[in-house]
């Protein structure tokens, strides 16, 4: 872990010295990507190539995404690259390796406040030093976090139904425009669960292993295990709120007055 974080600290000195990136669009709505995060990603996979030869990747700013059953590095150079070229100092890299397809080491790192999140199969999770615990709080206390899905203006209305349907079972709703960081309190304990209708494994990979390893919870929303080959409904929660909130968002998708896939 100790070179994955000297890398990791690479790799956001190099994300904070674009003072002004190129912005490109990919393509969707509100879907962007920037020089910085072509440049932070092909860093991590040729250092990541040399240290793992046999190793294969999965990242965002990749056109192939294939996954099989060798060590595969899934990145994402970026997490929250609007929040980034807008100057909001809340995206993350993130780095998740499967083997077996199945989550073995995570490794997600905040650059603006140096905060790395890491964890391995079986020995629990950490910020830093600090030993990370997911939360306690019962569902009608529970802060959930949510992704908005702005790449997919077919997901808007069922995410807009969503949200009025699960605020009067809740407390609140946050959403901070990176997935990774979301994720991350939820394995500290700061938020309660977050939910997306459709997240990519680079957005989720390394932190279901960080949750999972806080004591949390991780899966599809309509149920099933979560998959790292393609995107998902995935939710991810404290243990003692995850059957509810699932059990929730399962009756809010049958009630929407809409056949939406997801």
């Amino acid at each position: 872990m100790d070179k994955l974080a000297a890398l990791l600290r690479q790799a956001g000195a190099l994300m904070l010295s674009y003072q002004q990136p190129k912005v490109y669009d990919k393509g969707h709505h509100a879907d962007f990507v920037t020089e910085a995060d072509v440049a932070v990603q092909t860093m991590l996979m040729e250092a990541l190539a040399k240290a793992y030869p046999s190793a294969r990747f999965l990242a965002e700013e990749e056109e192939e995404h294939v996954l099989t059953d060798a060590l595969t590095f899934i990145i994402d150079p970026i997490d929250g690259t609007t929040n980034y070229f807008r100057r909001r100092a809340c995206s993350m890299i993130s780095i998740g390796a499967v083997e077996n397809r199945q989550p073995v080491l995570a490794a997600i790192y905040d650059p603006y406040r140096d905060l790395l999140y890491h964890a391995a199969q079986g020995e629990g999770a950490y910020c830093n030093n600090e030993r990370l615990r997911v939360s306690e709080t019962p569902v009608e206390r529970a802060l959930v976090a949510l992704g908005s899905g702005p790449y997919y203006p077919e997901l808007f209305e069922l995410t807009g139904y969503t949200l009025g349907a699960l605020l009067p079972r809740i407390a609140d709703v946050r959403r901070s425009g990176s997935a990774c960081m979301d994720l991350c309190d939820v394995a500290a304990g700061r938020c309660d669960a977050h939910f997306e209708w459709r997240l990519q494994p680079w957005d989720y990979c390394a932190a279901t292993l960080l949750i999972r390893e806080a004591g949390g919870r991780c899966g599809n929303i309509l149920g099933g295990d979560v998959v790292y080959d393609r995107a998902m409904p995935h939710l991810a929660a404290s243990a003692g709120i995850y059957d509810d909130l699932q059990a929730m968002l399962q009756a809010i998708y049958r009630a929407f007055p809409g056949n939406v896939p997801v």
